[in-house]
């Protein structure tokens, strides 16, 4: 029967289908329930609004339904119920919610359905929002349910001999649904009168005998929402009287149960203000878990009696409501964190059905644990194990994930760092990897990887070339620190350094001597040992979680295993067959991953773990099991699973990288079959047409670096010529594929920047390859772009293609680029001109043309050029000077460009090209010193900056004295001054020993001249510090000279960055001096030197570095201490760049340098100040500034040091900085964006604070008189809560969810975590609902920058 409803229904559509609601015809009427249904989702909100006959007969029509005798037109009534509410006109509301009240009445001893619908009537009604004003139709949708629904909860209502919904001993869980729904939906409007008086209904529901156990669960879910608008005496007096309850020893254990889950419950529901309860009922939960209890059980069981279920539903509430106080109240928790723990352990080994002993060492009858471990294994996996025999497993799952708990919120900066979670829990965990009940053996596993990957936390990552998968070789990732020598130089010189991409063998790091990680090194043995019999065992999840286990070793302490491989290789590769895996048990979820264990996931885990071998272990340690290795990654290369081949052919390209050099050189010809093999399944995938985009890009990508490492003169040998012949030709091939053109074009950007022998490439080849690559600047994907400039480069400047490129070939690679220049794209401009400057050597004729010059006066005159641009052009600039065809080109750029571009920046191209021509022809030095003294002003600084460029490049070769600069310096401050202070800067550097004694001598005129001065001497030092010219005995006086002029306001901040590139060239005699400049009792000579610190720490410099190691923790502290405010501000500066440039020194010192940050985040009521201006009142907060600094430490640390710092501290100041300045609101909102994803667990426990916060923010209405800038502010603000709220409310949608996996969360389901968020919950609401076309646009954004290549 086809639905038949009209595009745009009316309530004359509605009439008609109700005369089928009566059919005698099931089929009928359930037809014309979904047909009213469909109508009511498409209609309009208005199509009931003025017709009140038909919504009376359609609301009677369908409660009507309600007691049909078919069940599925029950159901299909229920459904549509709630889009019926919604349409009806407001006075409706109450007569539905009458009708059902009496359908329920009528039906009393089989109520469900009734109650079913009134839970829907009740979600669909409108409700108000917090904070705003109810609408007409909430504020009437509300006194319906007070008339009504909650008199019916009370049994306060005029019929008689009608018992409440919450009264009596037939109370069920559908009624005790209705009152969450009604609590959920109008709790902020609900009296303190009714909250009490339904509290008071649930609460007697708990203590009476004859309610069901579902009743009593679904109640303390109900008091867990209820618990939210409790007052506070009314919340002081439950938990008085919870307390009063279980200090009656006399209490049954199902009370006991219940009165402790209401506890956890309550502490997830509403943890701030629970907390302050905390130490009053903690102890009731510590009792229920005490070793003498244990004892006393353990004692009966000895005596013949059974373990009884509702003493270990006791221990599993107990250790529940213990895992809530633990991840919601933490701080009220630390006093308690032993007792906490040894709870957790007692129970966690608590099977007083195993008869093995638990004291007994690992070591002891191993052979027989296996054998027993297997079958127990059968023994599950048949079925024939009975929970209802033994519930002793949930007692000791609960104890594994408040484990779990507290290494998720104790780690960081806390019980790990003092040896506690290695000391005590780590054993423990470790001991129960032999758990029989598998649900308890993942949440060990869980537990145990959570805290190895806490260890690592605290290792700062290599970021090399191999860590991003399917990047080129050139493209590393950018360095925050400075380097000393010239960028463009390192760019175009060869070879490439290629330090970090896996050409080393890696060898094993030192253990420290103390520490998580030394820790963590001791118990490894243990770890393997373990996980080498669970890997022996059948079941999928269980090997899964236990190769993550192994991959997070490796990953932590980069290595670490190759002693045990021998025992563990083989068993991870019967891991990868698809043979002898026991499906059983596969779609098991556990704390750990929220991912189901398949045998496809399986798989892929441990074709993960052999990369992880192949990338941290040693080829020597490796070379035993490389046959097997090899033989059972190829096996499952052409896997029909695209996902299992995509992997495998990832791991064949680990594998392939330790067999050849160099991290194998001598030995490499003993695995050149096992390298042969893996060459024909890299080929072979990488021409397979029929294969996924994704294995081919990978494979592409594998047969790249092959190559690479077979191309110098020890890994040749390795691969024939026409091997290697057949595979360029194949990376040509995909070089014109659209879908693997990325990858092909990184595979050859590899190849050439590794490839150095004059035969490796044929000249058709690297012609066709080089025009193409050309030709691919021209694309819109800025990544294939990208990528194809850094392949160009290393192909036209390897060694290997020399002579290889004819004529044509040049000119269109010319062309292309010159278009790049046109048009500056930034990205491709400094590898594009080092093309040219490479090309314009061997062809001058073709590269250095009129566009060419057209082009690069153009980028001088349009574009602002610096860094490596900059560097990479005056790269190009002195290689057309070298071929003497310098002099067109200098031409145009003094006649065309001149004073239009950045005198600076064409001061040095021109200072570079005169130098490059020889200072020969129409245009030398002595014409611009001519100049200055003819000209002033722009043409005058032009001049200068181009003749101190000449003179840092010739050096004592320059002829020309320092009064030449001098005698530009003026009285007053002008650009020609600066320019002057700088090129004598620049020319001193090139010629130290005859200008710095001249700059020295003049530093005591003072005033502005010995500003200038100080241009000129940090320019020296700058220039020195990179050609690493020695300066003699000229250090000294310019340190006292720096010093005698740091007196001057003006001065301060160029005499503080003087002194910090001195520490850096002479650290070993000036560092111990700036140490004792920050001990000065002149508050201006401790600013520079804090400031000074921070100028050097950017800096890499290996002696500079192993005495700053001595000092900088010590430095930091001295300063931070520093009673001057300022001073402390730029103290927090100074610990921000370490934390970004020097994080390995200060890693280990974090708990000395945190507090100082911490306390400077919090607002000081004492530095805030009103200050009248004319008629108006301002507040001046004089500490802003200070808490602004030491907020962006807070988030420098916690990118570069997370799992160092507390989380539950660095929380309660990013919560507090929701409601401060909105520069701090902006940074508080990155931190929280950062920890949804990096500590989502926590971030969902804060959720409620944020949300208190947001609105707060959302909320706030500027005066009338604000002027623009408040306002824009106001708006940013906004709209930067809302992004946040939107990733909040998409990344923890699955938690925040109402279905299952909430309840799946939690031990305990629903009645564990209802009310949980609750604030959060609402405000979702609200500000959908107030924001919801801002909203809109920001997921708009957000999906167009997504899909943004």
């Amino acid at each position: 029967m086809a639905t038949t409803v009209p595009a745009n229904p009316t309530s004359h559509t509605v009439g008609l289908l109700l005369t089928k609601i009566s059919d005698a015809d099931p089929d009928f009427r359930y037809m014309a329930l979904n047909d009213l249904l469909a109508t009511f989702n498409i209609a309009k909100p208005d199509i009931l609004q003025h017709d009140f006959n038909t919504s009376n007969r359609t609301l009677d029509e369908v409660i009507k339904a309600l007691s049909d005798q078919n069940g599925e037109v029950q159901n299909q009534a229920i459904k549509v119920l709630g889009p019926l509410v919604k349409k009806l006109p407001s006075p409706l509301y109450t007569t539905a919610i009458q009708k059902l009240i009496e359908l329920q009445s009528q039906n009393s001893d089989v109520n469900s359905v009734p109650a079913m619908a009134l839970k829907a009537v009740v979600e669909a009604l409108p409700r108000p929002v917090p904070g705003l004003v109810p609408t007409k139709e909430a504020q009437e949708a509300y006194d319906s349910i007070n008339k009504l629904l909650i008199p019916r909860f009370l049994g306060q209502t005029t019929a008689k001999q009608v018992p409440g919904l919450l009264q009596g001993g037939h109370v069920t869980s559908d009624s005790v649904d209705v009152l969450i729904e009604v609590v959920r939906c109008f709790g902020p409007v609900l009296t303190l009168v009714e909250i009490e008086a339904l509290h008071d209904a649930v609460v007697n529901l708990l203590a009476q005998e004859k309610c069901t156990s579902v009743v009593k669960k679904r109640a303390v879910a109900a008091v867990s929402m209820l618990a939210h608008y409790l007052s506070d005496d009314l919340l002081a007096a439950f938990v008085k009287r919870t307390v009063t309850l279980l200090r009656k020893s006399s209490m049954p254990p199902a009370t006991r149960r219940l009165y402790i889950t209401i506890l956890g419950s309550m502490a997830r529901s509403i943890p701030h203000r629970f907390g302050r309860y905390l130490p009053e009922v903690v102890s009731f939960v510590l009792d229920a878990l005490n070793e003498e209890e244990l004892q006393t059980q353990l004692e009966a069981i000895q005596e013949g009696s059974e373990t009884t279920s509702e003493w270990s539903d006791v221990r599993e509430a107990a250790l529940v409501a213990l895992d809530a106080f633990l991840s919601s109240c933490p701080n009220q928790m630390r006093p308690y964190t032993n007792d906490a723990i040894e709870a957790c352990l007692r129970y966690l080994k608590f099977d007083p059905n195993y008869a093995a002993d638990e004291d007994e060492e690992m070591e002891e009858e191993e052979e027989e644990e296996d054998d027993d471990f297997d079958d127990d294994d059968e023994f599950e996996a048949d079925g024939t194990f009975d929970d209802d025999d033994d519930a002793s497993w949930k007692v000791r799952r609960c104890a594994a994930k408040a484990l779990h708990t507290i290494i998720s919120t104790r780690t960081s900066g806390d019980l790990l760092e003092s040896g506690v979670l290695y000391q005590k829990v780590a054993p423990a965990l470790i001991k129960r990897f032999d758990e029989r009940e598998e649900n308890v053996r993942l949440e060990v596993l869980s537990a145990t990887s959570l805290l190895i990957r806490k260890t690592g936390e605290g290792v700062i990552p290599d970021f090399t070339i191999d860590s991003a998968s399917g990047d080129s070789i050139g493209q590393a990732p950018q360095s925050r620190k400075r380097r000393r020598q010239s960028s463009a130089a390192g760019q175009a010189g060869m070879p490439v350094n290629l330090s970090g991409t896996g050409l080393t063998s890696p060898k094993a790091e030192k253990i420290p001597a103390t520490g998580p990680r030394a820790d963590l090194a001791a118990l490894t043995p243990a770890i393997v040992k373990s996980a080498t019999k669970l890997l022996k065992g059948k079941l999928i999840p269980t090997k899964q979680a236990t190769i993550n286990i192994l991959d997070d070793l490796i990953s932590v302490q980069k290595g670490g295993l190759a002693p045990y491989l021998d025992q563990i290789t083989d068993l991870i590769l019967d891991a990868i067959k698809l043979t002898g895996l026991s499906t059983s048990s596969a779609q098991v979820s556990f704390a750990g991953g929220s991912a189901s264990a398949t045998t496809n996931t399986l798989r892929i885990a441990a074709l993960r773990l052999i990369s992880s071998f192949a990338r941290n272990h040693s080829s020597n340690d490796l070379q035993p099991y490389l046959p097997k290795i090899v033989a059972g990654v190829v096996s499952v290369v052409h896997d029909r699973v695209y996902k299992i081949a995509a992997e495998a052919v990832q791991t064949a390209e680990e594998v392939s990288k330790t067999i050849t050099p160099p991290r194998a050189r001598m030995t490499a010809q003993k695995f050149k079959g096992e390298l042969q093999k893996l060459y024909s399944v890299m080929v072979d995938r990488t021409t397979d047409n029929d294969a996924d985009a994704e294995v081919r890009q990978k494979a592409i990508h594998a047969l790249g670096t092959l190559l690479s490492r077979t191309s110098g003169t020890e890994g040749a040998a390795l691969l024939s010529d026409e091997d290697r012949k057949t595979a360029l030709g194949h990376l040509k091939e995909r070089l014109f594929n659209e879908t693997t053109r990325l990858a092909a074009v990184r595979a050859i950007d590899t190849v050439a920047a590794l490839s150095s022998s004059v035969d490796s490439f044929d000249a058709p080849w690297t012609q066709e390859v080089v025009v193409e690559l050309a030709a691919q600047l021209r694309k819109a994907n800025r990544s294939l772009r990208g990528s194809s400039v850094m392949a160009l480069k290393h192909l036209v400047l390897s060694p290997a293609t020399k002579n290889t490129l004819d004529d044509a070939t040049v000119q269109r690679v010319v062309t292309a680029l010159v278009t790049v220049i046109t048009h500056y794209d930034a990205q491709l401009l400094g590898p594009g001109l080092l093309v040219l400057a490479h090309l314009a050597q061997e062809k001058p004729q073709i590269v250095i043309t009129e566009e060419l010059m057209t082009a690069l006066c153009k980028l001088l005159m349009e574009s602002t050029v610096t860094g490596t641009v900059l560097d990479s052009l005056l790269v190009l600039v002195h290689s057309i000077g070298q071929t003497g065809k310098g002099e067109v080109l200098m031409q145009r750029l003094l006649n065309e460009v001149a004073l239009s571009g950045d005198p600076s920046v064409v001061g040095k191209v021109i200072g570079t090209l005169l130098v490059a021509s020889g200072n020969k022809g129409t245009y030398t030095a002595e014409l611009f010193v001519q100049e200055i003294q003819k000209q002033k002003g722009e043409r005058a600084s032009l001049a200068l900056t181009i003749l101190g460029e000449a003179g840092l490049r010739l050096g004592d070769k320059f002829p020309y004295s320092p009064s030449l600069f001098l005698e530009q310096f003026h009285s007053e401050y002008d650009k020609t001054s600066l320019s002057a202070a700088v090129a004598l800067g620049r020319a001193g550097a090139g010629n130290v020993a005859a200008y710095v004694p001249v700059i020295l001598q003049s530093m005591h005129q003072g005033g502005n001249t010995q500003y200038l001065l100080l241009q000129s001497i940090k320019e020296v030092l700058q220039q020195v510090a990179i050609s690493s010219t020695d300066l003699g005995q000229l250090s000294t006086p310019i340190w006292d000279q720096i010093l005698a002029a740091s007196g001057s306001e003006d001065n301060k901040a160029v005499c503080a960055e003087c002194i910090g590139r001195l520490v850096i060239i002479d650290p070993k005699t000036y560092m111990l001096k700036l140490v004792s400049l920050l001990n000065d009792q002149s508050p201006l000579l401790r600013a520079i030197a804090i400031q000074a610190l921070r100028y050097t720490l950017p800096d890499e410099n290996e002696v500079f570095d192993s005495m700053l190691k001595s000092h900088l923790v010590d430095m930091l502290k001295t300063m931070l201490e520093d009673s001057e405010m300022e001073n402390r501000r730029h103290a927090m500066s100074t610990l921000n760049s370490a934390a970004h440039n020097k994080a390995d020194i200060i890693l280990g010192h974090l708990n000395k340098l945190m507090p100082y940050v911490m306390r400077e985040t919090v607002i000081k009521p004492e530095l805030i100040r009103e200050v009248q201006m004319g008629p108006f009142k301002h507040i001046i907060d004089d500490g802003l500034e200070l808490r602004k600094a030491a907020y962006e430490t807070l988030y420098a640390l916690m990118e570069t040091a997370f799992s160092r710092i507390s989380i539950i501290d660095l929380y309660d100041r990013i919560v507090a900085g929701l409601s401060d300045d909105n520069d701090i609101k902006a940074l508080c909102n990155l931190m929280v964006s950062k920890l949804a994803y990096i500590d989502p667990d926590e971030t969902i426990r804060r959720l409620d604070s944020i949300a208190e916060a947001f609105r707060k923010t959302l909320s706030t209405k500027l005066k009338d008189t604000a002027v623009k800038q408040e306002l824009e502010k106001q708006a940013e603000a906004n709209r930067a809560a809302l992004r946040v709220t939107l990733l909040l409310g998409e990344k923890l949608k699955a938690f925040l969810s109402t279905g299952g996996a909430v309840g799946a969360a939690v031990p305990g389901g629903s009645a564990a975590v209802a009310g949980t968020n609750q604030v959060w919950h609402s405000y979702w609401e609200w500000v959908s609902k107030e924001c919801k076309t801002q909203l809109q646009i920001l997921r708009d954004e957000d999906s167009k920058g997504a899909g943004v290549i």
